[in-house]
């Protein structure tokens, strides 16, 4: 008898945790939210390129000033899982993602779909480059495998979270890097001006702050950290990996919050912005990324002591592919281009230069551009939703004004926006940069980012993928 009230007693249980966690329908219900999070110490050998900076014929790291990580945030509601990976790295291309997403999937239930991978950006890191002709790339896959661990890992660690937002403002970090000059030309905040030939930037800059904070069991556990600007600190002269300022903002969360919490770097779209100011000049050393990092760390300490905790438990992914064109390379810069070839085979490639890129190389970019001008290619732009936040990845170095406008109209309240995630497909600006400088069609006579070679797609393509994030943030948050 005993045996008997048992088993149904058992068989009761089941069936009513079964309609538990379903809806009338059938279908499984979303619980609460859950989250894992992880870091792993992926620093490369060294000798292993840098990437960043040209460096003439010599890319090879020399040291290790600091280490470089990936981390990684897992989310789950029990019925979708997502995961947000960041990496301390300039930049990856698609296949790099890829290859990190296939080894994340194949080794737990996340679907490669739902996994966003977005770059530090800095410029101090190994250059990422896998499937080589020439077999080189045995050492980039295998310090990409033990990044992505970094997902696994946090895939195991799965505990219900109370996740908060929070803002704040740092506007003494980042500077429009694109300066407006008296004769109507567009120059680089790095370069060196004339007593009153500069007036000064031609954009805005984004001073926000907004960090995502994890709290288990009663205790903070890390947070993700939006912030919008190069991770240039470090320019062609520094020799050694380093996470550029991203790494001392990580540090300073530590020391304050304690050496178990795990804060995660997300660069926002920055790419008009950067730490120079133009007024002072570029100081590139460790020193200054320390003061940048601090800074925001400080920032980032403000952000999460006024949080808010967030509502909802839907866990959403959307994504999709946005076809551009590819930029025209026209015949004079073709005839220009074949010019300076011809001058490079018989002088060779010009050593290093810390900032910018010499016209060799673009010389050679313009060619390659020109044998593939009349393609269409496509990009992915990623919308996650956790919760009521949204995080959006663009495959490449918006210009802010992109990202400004996205914060301004998603329908989400709290809306992050990250570049260089799951690809990189070099500088997206605007339409109305294109039009600022001289006329002309040698390199940088508009500005660096928009010179061909720095951008690769029809103008008008950052407003393309624009418009694709705010579709999908309007999707997102109506299901």
């Amino acid at each position: 008898m005993n045996k008997v009230i048992s088993t149904t007693l058992l068989f009761s249980f089941a069936v009513a945790l079964f309609y538990s966690c379903s809806s009338g329908d059938g279908k499984k219900e979303a619980g609460s939210i859950m989250i894992g999070i992880a870091e792993v110490n992926y620093t490369p050998r060294v000798g292993f390129d840098l990437a960043g900076n040209y460096r003439g014929n010599d890319y090879a790291s020399r040291g290790i000033h600091d280490s470089l990580f990936c981390r990684a945030i897992v989310a789950s509601n029990g019925i979708e899982k997502a995961a947000i990976v960041t990496i301390d790295i300039c930049f990856l291309k698609k296949n790099a993602v890829n290859f990190m997403r296939a080894n994340i999937a194949a080794k737990t239930d996340i679907k490669p779909e739902n996994i966003m991978i977005t770059c530090s950006h800095t410029h101090s890191g190994p250059k990422p480059i896998i499937d080589d002709a020439e077999g080189k790339d045995v050492e980039a896959k295998a310090f990409l495998l033990k990044a992505s661990t970094a997902a696994i890992i946090a895939n195991e660690r799965l505990k219900p979270t109370t996740i908060a937002v929070g803002k704040s403002t740092e506007n003494r970090i980042s500077h429009n890097r694109r300066i407006k000059c008296k004769d109507g030309s567009t120059h680089m905040c790095w370069e060196k001006y004339e007593p009153g030939f500069a007036i000064g930037p031609l954009g805005p800059i984004d001073p926000e702050v907004i960090t995502m904070s994890f709290t288990q069991d009663g205790k903070q556990v890390g947070a993700l950290v939006n912030f919008a600007c190069h991770a240039t600190t470090l320019t062609g002269n520094n020799w050694l990996y380093s996470a550029d300022y991203p790494g001392y903002m990580v540090e300073t969360l530590k020391k304050l919050k304690g050496k178990d919490y795990m804060p995660m770097f997300i660069n926002g779209v920055s790419g008009n912005l950067t730490q120079v100011d133009y007024r002072v000049g570029f100081p590139d050393t460790y020193q200054e990324c320390q003061r940048i990092g601090y800074m925001l760390g400080v920032a980032a300490a403000a952000a999460i002591n006024n949080e808010q905790v967030i509502s909802g438990n839907e866990i959403a992914v959307s994504r999709e592919m946005v076809p551009l064109s590819n930029l025209d390379i026209t015949d004079e810069q073709f005839e220009w281009a074949q010019m300076i070839i011809k001058k490079v085979e018989k002088e060779g490639m010009p050593p290093i230069q810390a900032n910018g890129i010499p016209d060799a190389a673009y010389a050679k970019n313009w060619i390659s551009m020109r044998a593939k001008q009349d393609l269409v290619d496509s990009l992915e732009l990623m919308v996650v939703r956790i919760g009521d936040i949204a995080i959006v990845g663009f495959p490449g170095e918006m210009f802010t004004e992109f990202g400004l406008d996205i914060k301004a109209k998603s329908a989400f309240k709290n809306t992050i926006v990250a570049g260089i995630t799951n690809d990189s497909r070099a500088y997206f600006p605007t339409k109305v940069s294109f039009t600022e400088g001289l006329k002309g069609f040698t390199p940088m006579i508009k500005g660096y980012e928009t010179t061909p070679g720095s951008t690769y797609f029809d103008i008008g393509s950052g407003e393309k993928l624009s418009e694709s994030a705010l579709n999908q943030l309007k999707k997102l948050f109506n299901k």
